[in-house]
């Protein structure tokens, strides 16, 4: 092994040949080559420059900043149009639970974010003062009221659809305290909150008026009658369905609602 002062004293001689070999040439020699560059290369450079510029203050001018138009990535994507689906009943009768149990319920788990769901009341209202009547009586018109109390302080319908699915299930025994807290606790629905909509003066009636009139201005009577799009597709009546286009099954039903809602949403059907 070489003495390390032998060995300092090789690494400065390659450094200063290193150097040497790096800046040997001449510098009469490197005169014509840098004249060559700077007649062919930087008035090309030059032009790049002016080109950027002008593109520059031409996109800045014709393109300023306009916050109103940016699209941000936290924008939501404009919902898809749904379809009206709507029922009609009367909450102390027979054939709603059977429509709720046998068609609605079951339609609404496969469809339910392709819908707009609505549930109004049959009943009758005096033109002439703000009363209302129901067929069943009082009681029925109290049941009618908690079911829209549910729906107005729950909007996710899959809670107040299934509390009232649970309240009709059982609608002989509308609208006794026992069967609104139990059906309050089994679907995450604050007993409280619907007492104060039904206590509150006026709130409660207005809201099924306004729903019984609902029914009324669609010529609705038969409890239950189911409309989609605006248009009566089956009406559950004295034990039977009847006037039933589409067929009555859930199947036939969610078929109509995937057609109808790929159609008005601007999606091409492959049969």
């Amino acid at each position: 092994m070489a003495p390390l002062t032998s060995q300092m004293h090789d690494e400065k001689n390659l450094k200063t040949e290193s150097s040497r070999l790096s800046y040997q040439q001449p510098h009469a020699e490197i005169q014509p080559r840098r004249r060559q560059f700077i007649q062919r290369i930087l008035p090309a450079v030059l032009m790049l420059l002016a080109l950027f510029s002008l593109f520059r203050s031409t996109f800045v001018h014709d393109h300023h900043y306009d916050p109103s138009l940016s699209s941000p990535e936290t924008d939501v994507v404009n919902e898809a149009e749904k379809v009206p689906f709507e029922i009609h009943i009367m909450s102390k009768c027979p054939d709603a639970r059977d429509c709720l149990k046998e068609l609605v319920v079951p339609t609404m788990v496969e469809v339910s974010d392709k819908v707009d769901f609505t549930m109004s009341f049959i009943g009758s209202t005096d033109p002439n003062s703000d009363a209302v009547s129901c067929k069943h009586g009082p009681s029925e018109c109290l049941g009618n009221i908690i079911l829209l109390c549910a729906a107005k302080e729950y909007p996710d319908v899959k809670m107040w659809l299934g509390f009232a699915n649970c309240m009709i299930s059982d609608y002989p025994h509308i609208p006794q305290r026992d069967l609104v807290e139990s059906c309050s606790m089994e679907h995450g629905i604050d007993f409280s909150k619907l007492n104060s909509c039904i206590s509150d003066e006026g709130e409660g009636i207005g809201l099924l008026r306004s729903s019984m009139v609902r029914s009324q201005e669609n010529n609705v009577t038969k409890s239950c009658t189911v409309r989609l799009a605006d248009e009566v597709r089956c009406i559950r009546d004295g034990g039977k369905w009847y006037d039933c286009p589409g067929g009555s099954s859930v199947q036939e039903l969610v078929g109509d609602v995937n057609e109808l809602y790929d159609e008005r949403n601007g999606w091409i059907i492959v049969r």
